[in-house]
């Protein structure tokens, strides 16, 4: 009977490694999470304004050969992020609780302030 057991215990414990072996040709990749893409060029934004279920999360964009620094009109919601060329910057405004009317959340680019865009989060 200890015979069986342990003949048992080792197929488990090889079971177990060999489910735990890592794919070698895994690449992580970030941004791979759905997400609305807003992106910044020719001193706009593009799309200019979103709109969107509450909850959803949101990539800036900086597709310019320099940094651009986006900000919220209200910066409770909206923090300065400064966002290198060529680089993005990942948005979740997950702090904003359910609402049953829309939100909104204007932004601007404070290099380009006539550069403004909008989030709208729909309930």
């Amino acid at each position: 009977m200890k015979k069986n057991k342990l003949i048992l215990w080792l197929l488990l414990v090889a079971a177990g490694l060999y489910a735990c072996d890592k794919n070698k040709n895994f690449e992580a990749k970030g941004g791979e999470l759905p997400t609305h893409y807003i992106e910044f060029k020719d001193s706009a934004f593009t799309p200019r304004t979103t709109s969107v279920a509450n909850g959803s999360n949101f990539t800036f964009l900086n597709n310019t050969p320099a940094t651009i620094t986006i900000v919220g009109d209200d910066t409770t919601i909206l923090k300065s992020v400064s966002i290198g060329s060529h680089l993005s910057y990942f948005f979740k405004p997950d702090t904003i609780p359910a609402t049953p009317i829309p939100i909104y959340i204007p932004f601007h680019c404070v290099e380009y302030p006539s550069a403004r865009g909008l989030i709208i989060l729909n309930p």
